[in-house]
């Protein structure tokens, strides 16, 4: 790698982060969170007008989980372009609150997000027009939606789910008429002594777009896409966590740390035939920066679907190697859109040199983060803050490998974003990025010889397989297909095209619970 065009980055004292291009120099300044607050996260106060876009100078208060559970779901515009959980955990009222009352909002919003479709059809039935109007109307909307999750898929206690949601109406901050809380509290007793029939004339494939639904049913079936759907709506999904070991460490290391946690964090901890760990955290868990040996840099969050990308380009690179006097330590690779960083983390854990390409600066401070907290070699590693189709290796670097994990409309990880699903399939400008970078890595970055995974975290076809098919048809690829047993646990996922789909709820034992995922590994002819 020349050092014209090397793209280096710098971390000190965890306070400055330099990233130098060719042609330009980035420069990020770290603060620490508390003092970040006010100048880069919006205030959330729970008012009328704020809710209702307009402007307000009430300061940021104290908030209880259902003051924010029910501002964060008053913002969703029901059209799914909003990561509702995203704009929950950057608000600073969040930020503010005690790390119980964090866990309980989190679970809130995400299962009523989780919920939506059948939580809207069971109030339009018990509503004579909904979704209310006028001044306090999406308040009101939001109230219901809350007070509904917490009846029928929380089993919060009757009393405190209904009392403490009208609560927020009564605020003083809301202040809202006495005629909408008698409405919002009738609604809601109805709600809790109809429960069981209500629920009955809904179903699971409610709480997804039709389109989305449609397009499931075409391409798996409908029995594979119930299964998909109840997998993805887990209401338990939040309480799993898994991690990917440093390749050097011992993974009972890590297990024994976690099981014998003086405070009983955790619930359980095993690994997964990949060599992952998933954790099945308590609710006193806390902040994942808490945990064991997090400040070692020993471990990183990531699921385990969102391993196997990285282990088909190692165990393809190893089949290349095999038999000849090479290392996996004298080859370069590049990860094209790489942050957060699990990917990249799994390359050089292996002991790859890796070029991380990432077009957004924002995305790569967190990608430099993350890496410096894991302290791999500045050796090793190269942060190129750019658009992928935009970069160039060096005349003297040969880039054996591109793992290509392409922008997309993620509709595997529903089970975190559960907003995804309720999209439409229009794809917009997704399929036209991911044909570009495809075939930017294939031409003009990837050496012959040299292999390329494709993936996506999305269950649509259109983003995956024929994206690999529109790639193949160009002739200077070919597959390398995955074989039994390659990858532990994986075997039912590959299919006779020789990729990987993986869809949530179709494999066995624990993998059942994971995020649905394409990947498939082709080698330049």
């Amino acid at each position: 790698m020349g050092e014209e065009t090397r793209k280096m980055w710098l971390i000190l004292g965890g306070i400055s982060m330099l990233i130098s291009m060719k042609h330009v120099c980035l420069s990020f300044t770290f603060v620490k969170p508390n003092q970040a607050v006010s100048q880069s996260r919006k205030q959330f106060a729970i008012t009328s007008q704020r809710i209702n876009n307009e402007p307000s100078n009430t300061d940021t208060k104290c908030m209880n989980p259902r003051q924010l559970a029910i501002e964060a779901i008053a913002r969703y515009n029901n059209k799914g372009n909003i990561d509702v959980i995203s704009q929950l955990e950057s608000s600073e009222a969040f930020l503010l609150a005690s790390q119980r009352d964090k866990s309980f909002t989190r679970n809130l919003v995400s299962t009523t997000m989780r919920r939506l479709g059948q939580i809207d059809s069971i109030l339009s039935s018990c509503c004579s027009s909904y979704p209310p109007k006028g001044k306090y109307g999406r308040v009101v909307k939001a109230c219901l939606r809350v007070g509904v999750t917490q009846l029928l898929f929380l089993d919060t206690p009757s009393f405190a789910a209904v009392k403490e949601t009208i609560d927020v109406l009564k605020d003083k901050s809301v202040d809202a008429p006495k005629p909408i809380i008698k409405f919002v509290n009738a609604v809601l007793r109805r709600v809790d002594r109809e429960r069981s029939e209500l629920l009955k004339r809904t179903s699971v494939c409610d709480n997804i777009s039709l389109a989305l639904r449609k397009e499931f049913e075409s391409s798996y079936g409908v029995e594979t896409t119930q299964k998909i759907v109840n997998q993805l709506l887990d209401d338990s999904a939040h309480q799993f966590v898994d991690l990917t070991i440093r390749s050097e460490v011992d993974m009972n290391t890590i297990i024994s740390a976690f099981e014998t946690d003086v405070n009983n964090r955790f619930q359980s901890v095993f690994a997964l035939p990949n060599g992952s760990l998933r954790i099945r955290k308590n609710p006193n868990a806390g902040s994942i920066a808490n945990w064991p040996l997090y400040e070692e840099g020993l471990w990183w969050v990531q699921d385990v679907s969102s391993t196997l990308p990285a282990i088909a380009l190692i165990k393809g690179l190893e089949k290349e190697i095999n038999g000849e006097k090479k290392f996996l330590s004298e080859f370069h690779v590049v990860d094209c859109c790489a942050a957060p960083g699990g990917k990249t983390s799994q390359l050089l854990s292996a002991g790859l040199t890796v070029t991380a390409i990432e077009a957004s600066p924002r995305r790569s401070r967190r990608l430099v983060e993350n890496l410096s907290r894991l302290k791999f070699s500045q050796e090793k590693i190269a942060v190129a803050v750019c658009a992928g189709q935009e970069w160039l290796p060096d005349e003297e670097t040969n880039v054996k490998g591109v793992l290509l994990d392409v922008p997309c409309s993620a509709t595997g990880t529903g089970s975190k974003r559960p907003d995804v699903l309720q999209k439409d399939c229009d794809l917009g400008n997704l399929l036209e990025t991911q044909k570009v970078l495809s075939n930017h890595c294939a031409d003009n970055i990837l050496q012959s010889g040299g292999i390329m995974v494709y993936a996506t975290c999305s269950l649509l076809r259109e983003e995956s397989e024929e994206q690999v098919l529109r790639l193949l048809e160009r002739g200077n690829m070919e597959m390398l297909p995955f074989e039994q047993g390659e990858i532990p646990g994986f075997d039912d996922a590959i299919e006779e095209n020789g990729w990987l789909r993986v869809l949530p709820g179709m494999l066995g034992d624990e993998l059942k619970r994971c995020d649905g995922f394409f990947v498939a590994r082709l080698k330049k002819v």
